[in-house]
C-alpha cells in the first residue's frame, strides 16, 4: 500500500550556505499551509516560540495548545502538524544534525539533551527568558541575512547553543529534575541511539546491554534516573509510537506492519498494542483515521 505521510528535506530561504534557519511562523506557513496543515515528517529539528495569538499543535497523536511565550521543541522524524484554524505566531527555527553536532562534545550534549531526546515532548513557559530567548532568535535571523564568512558558521552555532542552554536551564526547573549521575547520562545517551537503529528487530534488554557492555541491573539503574522508566517501557514506548505512525500515517494493514517491526505473528502485534492501550489497532486507526484527511 503506498505511503501517504510526507517527509521535507530542509527548507533553504536567504542563505544557501548555512544548515539553520529562521523565520515568522506566519511567514513559514505562508510558504506551503496546506503540506504543513496535514501530518508531515521532517529531515531536521524544529523550534517554535509562540509570541501571540492562539491555536494548536498537533504532535505524534496529542494535540498541544499554544500558549504566549511557551517554546516547542520538535525532533527529526517526528509527525506534526500545524492547525488551520491558528491566530498565533512567533518565532521558527529549523537545523540539521550536522549544523549543530560539530564535535565530539557537541554529540554528547545532544544526545544528552532533554529537549531533543524525550519521550515527553518539551513545551514549556520560558518565564523570565522570553526577551532573551527572542532576541537570540533574531540575532540568528540578522546573522543569516548577512555575507557568508569563516565566521558565520560558528556564531550560529554559538547562538543555538543559547537558545539550548536558556531553554533547557528553565525546562529543568520546571520538570524538577534531580541533577544526574554523568555517567548514566552517557549510558542513557547510548542506549537511546542503540535502540532508535534497532527497535525494529530486537527488544530484548540483554541484547542492548551486552551490546553497552553492561548489566541489565546497571542498564535499568540508570533509565530509571534518567528517563524516569526501565528499558523494557522505553523500547515498548518507541515500538508502540512506530505502530501507531504507520497505522494512521502510512495506512499499512496489521499484517505489513508486523512484516516490518520483525513481528513472527501479527497476533501478537495486536496482542502488544492492545494490552498498552486498551484498544485494537484497527479501533485506534479509525479513532484518528481524519488526521490524514
Amino acid at each position: 500500500m503506498q505511503k501517504k505521510l510526507d517527509t521535507y528535506p530542509f527548507l533553504f530561504t536567504f542563505n544557501k550556505n548555512q544548515l539553520i534557519n529562521t523565520t515568522t511562523i506566519k511567514e513559514r506557513l505562508s510558504r506551503k499551509p496546506h503540506d504543513l496543515f496535514t501530518p508531515h515528517r521532517t529531515n531536521f529539528h524544529m523550534i517554535y516560540l509562540f509570541t501571540e495569538g492562539k491555536g494548536k499543535h498537533l504532535i505524534d497523536f496529542k494535540e498541544f495548545n499554544v500558549k504566549e511565550q511557551y517554546i516547542l521543541f520538535i525532533s527529526q522524524g517526528q509527525v506534526h502538524a500545524f492547525d488551520a484554524e491558528e491566530t498565533y505566531d512567533g518565532r521558527a527555527l529549523i537545523f540539521t544534525d550536522d549544523f549543530f553536532i560539530r564535535s565530539g562534545r557537541d554529540q554528547e550534549y545532544f544526545y544528552n539533551s532533554l529537549l531533543f531526546n524525550s519521550l515527553q515532548q518539551p513545551y514549556f513557559n520560558t518565564n523570565t527568558d522570553f526577551k532573551e530567548l527572542k532576541s537570540v532568535f533574531i540575532e540568528i535571523y540578522n546573522e543569516l541575512k548577512k555575507p557568508t564568512d569563516k565566521f558565520q558558521g560558528e556564531i550560529l552555532h554559538n547562538l543555538l547553543y543559547r537558545i539550548f542552554l536558556l531553554s533547557e536551564r528553565q525546562f529543568e526547573k520546571q520538570q524538577q529534575i534531580p541533577c544526574p549521575d554523568p555517567r548514566n547520562l552517557q549510558l542513557v545517551a547510548r542506549f537511546k541511539k542503540l535502540v532508535e537503529n534497532n527497535y525494529k528487530i530486537h527488544r530484548q534488554v540483554k541484547l542492548y546491554a551486552d551490546q553497552l557492555f553492561v548489566s541489565p541491573r546497571t542498564l535499568q539503574t540508570a533509565t530509571s534516573q534518567i528517563l524516569g522508566k526501565t528499558p523494557k517501557e522505553w523500547i515498548s514506548e518507541r515500538v508502540l509510537m512506530e505502530i501507531k505512525r504507520m497505522l494512521v500515517y502510512d495506512q499499512l494493514s496489521v499484517k505489513e506492519i508486523a512484516a516490518l517491526i520483525h513481528y513472527e505473528d501479527s497476533t501478537n502485534l495486536v496482542k502488544f498494542f492492545k494490552e498498552k492501550t486498551g484498544i485494537t489497532p484497527t479501533e485506534f486507526r479509525n479513532q484518528f483515521r481524519n488526521f490524514v484527511l
